[in-house]
């Protein structure tokens, strides 16, 4: 087979748990719920109130309302997702307090992150394989627990972490694979950490699809070629990490 097929396949198989996983309870929304912010984020690219908002010099210059699919979501999570999607180069302390006051609890913004992700990560495969773009899956049966994780801490960013010193359990293990695959916990593997859902979902889809550090498989692009297309396509979608 040849190399480039068998990266597709390699790809293809990394992402099927954590695209399946969309369809069952997280640890803060629903199984529909959670289908309902994939679907939404996928919507908010044609969303004309984020066109137009994302064309003005400043997102609160435009008034207006989404363009939703009217799935059992809260407006905070609404425009959340539709931020996260269209805009995220603009993100704000000002924005996410926003959420905040208007009811979004900060493990749910983090979930939402962790399903844009792993959405985005999924479209862009199938764009870049010619392939149309998957269907969703079925909701499961069951709720979200809504716990909150034990030993989190606000000393690095906006949202609840886990220090990795201070790790257990799942988010423990997580930690460990992602030290793993890149040689140090990065910033991104912490943000998730306050949602162990969350930080499965998106490192079972970003994992298989990245190679973070270390050798690059044989026969495709360099080391310096890699991060630079990473950085490349990060600044070009105003990438807001």
């Amino acid at each position: 087979m040849p190399q480039s097929l068998r990266s597709a396949a390699h790809t293809e198989a990394g992402l099927a748990h954590s695209w399946q996983a969309l369809g069952e309870a997280g640890g803060w929304f629903s199984s529909t719920e959670r289908l309902a912010i994939a679907g939404e984020s996928r919507a908010a690219r044609n969303c004309a109130h984020c066109l137009e908002r994302k064309a003005a010099l400043s997102p609160y210059a435009v008034a207006g309302a989404h363009t939703t699919l009217e799935k059992p979501l809260s407006l905070p999570a609404v425009e959340a997702i539709h931020r996260i999607t269209t805009d995220p180069g603009r993100l704000s302390r000002q924005w996410y307090d926003e959420l905040l006051a208007a009811g979004l609890l900060p493990e749910e913004l983090v979930e939402i992150t962790s399903v844009i992700g792993v959405v985005t990560i999924a479209d862009t495969l199938s764009r870049a394989l010619s392939q149309t773009q998957r269907e969703l899956p079925r909701a499961t049966a069951g709720g979200a627990h809504r716990q909150p994780v034990n030993g989190t801490t606000l000393d690095r960013g906006w949202v609840p972490m886990v220090d990795p010193d201070h790790a257990e359990g799942f988010v423990k293990i997580m930690y460990e694979q992602v030290e793993g695959a890149a040689g140090f916990v990065f910033n991104v593997a912490r943000a998730l950490t306050s949602v162990p859902e969350a930080l499965r979902d998106f490192f079972g889809a970003f994992l298989p699809n990245y190679s973070t550090h270390g050798d690059v498989r044989p026969g495709g692009l360099s080391r310096t070629q890699v991060e630079l297309l990473a950085t490349s396509t990060s600044s070009y979608n105003d990438c807001f990490y």
